[in-house]
């Protein structure tokens, strides 16, 4: 019997094409599914919306926070209507985290977690034995010069959500966006690290960090960026780059906010059954732990981080992040929500190049919660 072809749209990195790829094989043989993949940039995965390129594809891999718009807009099917409950009670049993639960809106699941993620921190083990475990720490260090931090606007933004939640204060949970006073604190602490950290930090994400780290013997560590298994992985660098825990006030490595990847149906898939028995394979334990992860993946199956495969062969990268992933804080799943962390992120990366914030910055940033999400 011929394979079903589909149609799927993922982002353009190892981590999010090559797994899937590589587990192509095995859809085919056990499922008679095959999945022709197109991969879109890291920016706009976090940016664009679904609804701009769901009618091309029939399954897409999506960021939690678009669930609410995609839905609204109609581009997504809930897998509640496509597999049985008791594989959705698995998969949820089963999630690293408040990963399965980040993609649950209005009582049902859009997508399935495939993909983990939160910020961390990363560090040279030929330099030094573990991050900074507290901020006070990563202070220290980086008047060293030895330490990076991401901060172009959407990592900055997330920094400035992972701190919030981290002084018990996570955007949207009240009936304002933000607390005030919290913000302003928390903002001055990012001034102070953007001015201790290289200049070009401020047009850096995750994963040029990494790549600097992995390749320059200047820097030792860096914090609250997004972890990247595949630089713990033997012969994917020059240098291996390990991970450990996001920094925090208490020790807690709490509020860290979650990232990862979910695999949706299209409601404009030709066969979403066949779409939904390709993202229910790919999201299995045995999968996950197994050729997904083993190739370049990052899993979202808990079996699969506590994988003694998977950490032997990532210097045990999932064994060491995993309290910071079971920890993380997930964005609001609201209407309106990307446009929100977009509009935000740039007021918090203007401040942070000049240097300076000011209480018309964060009115700006109030404004934003009243215009996209309130109006």
């Amino acid at each position: 019997m011929n394979a079903e072809l589909l149609r799927g749209m993922t982002w353009d990195h190892p981590r999010g094409l090559d797994c899937l790829v590589a587990s192509n094989s095995l859809l085919v043989e056990k499922h008679s599914v095959s999945v022709e993949w197109k991969a879109r940039s890291l920016l706009a995965f976090g940016d664009q919306h679904i609804e701009e390129f769901y009618r091309d594809f029939d399954l897409m891999v999506i960021d939690h926070p678009h669930v609410p718009d995609a839905v609204n807009a109609g581009a997504v099917i809930a897998f509640e209507d496509l597999i049985s409950s008791s594989d959705l009670e698995e998969l949820s049993r089963t999630s690293v985290g408040p990963s399965h639960d980040s993609y649950e809106y209005r009582g049902k699941h859009w997508a399935l977690a495939i993909d983990t993620a939160s910020q961390v921190s990363a560090f040279r083990a030929d330099k030094v034995d573990h991050a900074p475990i507290f901020w006070s720490d990563v202070i220290e260090q980086a008047r060293k010069k030895v330490v990076l931090w991401p901060y172009k606007p959407v990592d900055a933004f997330s920094t400035f959500a992972t701190l919030m939640a981290q002084k018990g204060h996570g955007l949207a949970e009240g009936s304002e966006y933000f607390d005030r006073e919290s913000a302003l604190e928390v903002l001055e602490f990012m001034l102070e690290l953007a001015s201790l950290v290289p200049d070009w930090c401020a047009k850096s994400n995750p994963i040029d960090i990494a790549e600097v780290l992995a390749d320059s013997d200047d820097f030792s560590c860096a914090v609250a960026l997004y972890g990247y298994s595949n630089y713990s992985r033997t012969g994917f660098r020059k240098k291996l780059v390990n991970y450990d825990d996001i920094p925090s006030f208490d020790g807690s490595a709490r509020g860290s906010q979650l990232g990862g990847a979910g695999i949706a149906v299209s409601s404009a898939s030709r066969n979403p059954q066949a779409a939904a028995r390709a993202a229910l394979a790919l999201s299995l334990p045995e999968v996950q732990a197994g050729i997904y992860g083993m190739s370049a993946g990052q899993p979202g199956n808990l079996v699969a981080w506590k994988s003694h495969g998977l950490n032997a062969v990532t210097e045990n990268f999932f064994a060491n992040t995993l309290r910071t992933l079971e920890g993380s804080w997930v964005r609001p799943r609201v209407l309106g929500w990307p446009d929100v962390q977009f509009q935000t992120s740039l007021v918090i990366h203007q401040a942070l190049q000049n240097r300076r914030v000011t209480n018309a910055d964060v009115d700006s940033m109030l404004s934003m919660y009243e215009k996209f999400i309130r109006e």
